[in-house]
């Protein structure tokens, strides 16, 4: 796929969220292994992973752009799953990067971070 113009390439393990600006990744554990989790886009501003099966969407996430409400863009992210999560989400324009962590076997926290990112424009 082409690059976006932000630097984001979609790929198979890779969302590019809020017109490319946003490069969202995921990986899981378990005690018989380890990958990356397979990103499926969902729209511009959202998108979803499954680890195991593509027909079991183990986690969903969207960045949302709230700079005209409070100066930043928020993540949001929930999980059907209780394996080992870690989840990043980086602004590949301003090269910040958040990372979410779920340990195994612990029901996966949703998140709800609204200062995110203050990196607005």
């Amino acid at each position: 796929p082409a690059a976006a113009a932000s630097g984001c390439t979609p790929g198979p393990t890779t969302l590019c969220l809020n017109g490319g600006r946003f490069k969202v990744e995921a990986a899981w554990k378990t005690a018989d292994g380890a990958g990356a989790g397979q990103a499926v886009s969902d729209g511009a501003d959202s998108g979803r992973f499954w680890f195991f099966d593509a027909d079991n969407t183990e986690l969903v996430v969207k960045v949302l752009d709230a700079c005209s409400y409070d100066g930043h863009y928020w993540v949001f992210a929930s999980g059907l799953t209780n394996v080992e999560v870690r989840l990043t989400v980086t602004d590949t324009q301003e090269g910040a990067a958040r990372r979410y962590f779920n340990p195994s076997g612990k029901a996966f926290t949703p998140v709800q971070d609204v200062a995110a990112f203050a990196t607005c424009p």
